[in-house]
């Protein structure tokens, strides 16, 4: 293993031990060669510890106690010596072109703080497609360039599809470590407004879909896109005029909606009525909010 490789690839798992060794495995097998394996443990009380101490020096693993994946992602990149970070999720897979691809774009295009690519499903297309961003976007953001309103409609980034630099990373202060499932959002709005982001028209890693997906849980989901987006307009106060009030509006108050349809699904009646409140303040003109305000008096 080099001392100072050239690319870091950081895994944070949290009792993903059923996953993890496929995961491994599809990072040791890259064709780029010159790269380090951290994996940081994140309290795990399943076998991971066995698992990782069965790839010897191949991985630099990490223990600490359960703090959530951005803490544990943190940590991965403060021992990292590569000039490149690749954050990698414990239950996706690389394709074997993975940090060929990536780097090899990064080292032709000095100053870049991201370049990332495209996901496919692992268990075959999802919402009618093969890929994570459609075909036809996937082309246009290659050709056109990638805008802040497209990291603001869709959040067309994850982070197992991006190499970072690393250097540019540690400025923004990494990963914020309140988050859990919008991590990836809020890190390309941090580093789209500082530094600049290019994407790579390639599909570059797998994504494993399955019921223990931190993902699945809405709620928290749709509350953390909500502060990711206050965040950004408290931050960096020009992306207002970037993105159009009429349009943030928008986007906040059907997260609200979002919220107030799954409170109210749950059983939540209060909750739903405080989230369905918020999105027609936002949005006074929607009928659609309004008539549902109505409806759960």
């Amino acid at each position: 293993m080099e001392d100072h490789p050239k690319v870091s690839v950081v895994i944070a798992t949290y009792n993903r031990a059923r996953f993890l060794p496929e995961t491994i495995e599809s990072v040791l097998k890259q064709r780029f060669r010159d790269f380090e394996l951290i994996v940081v443990d994140d309290g795990s009380t399943d076998e991971t510890r066995e698992v990782l101490r069965s790839y010897g020096d191949r991985v630099r693993s990490f223990y600490h106690e359960n703090r959530g994946p951005s803490a544990a992602r943190n940590l991965g990149i403060r021992q990292a010596r590569g000039r490149w970070i690749s954050i990698q999720d414990s239950d996706d897979l690389c394709t074997a072109d993975h940090l060929e691809a990536l780097f090899g774009f990064a080292d032709k295009n000095p100053g870049l703080g991201m370049v990332f690519g495209n996901g496919a499903y692992l268990g075959g297309p999802e919402h009618n497609r093969e890929t994570i961003i459609p075909e036809g976007k996937s082309r246009r953001l290659a050709q056109q360039g990638v805008k802040l309103v497209d990291l603001f409609d869709k959040s067309i980034v994850r982070l197992q599809a991006a190499l970072i630099s690393r250097e540019y990373l540690e400025a923004i202060g990494g990963l914020d470590e309140n988050l859990h499932i919008c991590m990836d959002l809020d890190l390309a709005f941090r580093l789209f407004m500082r530094y600049p982001v290019t994407y790579l028209d390639r599909v570059v890693f797998l994504y494993r879909k399955h019921e223990g997906n931190i993902g699945r849980n809405q709620e928290l989901r749709l509350l953390e896109n909500i502060r990711v987006i206050e965040k950004l307009l408290r931050e960096f106060p020009e992306s207002r005029d970037l993105l159009g009030m009429r349009r943030i509006a928008h986007r906040i108050a059907y997260r609200y909606y979002r919220l107030a349809k799954g409170r109210w699904k749950a059983g939540d009646r209060g909750g739903a009525r405080e989230a369905i409140r918020k999105a027609t303040s936002i949005c006074p003109f929607s009928l659609k909010y309004r008539l549902y305000q109505l409806r759960w008096i």
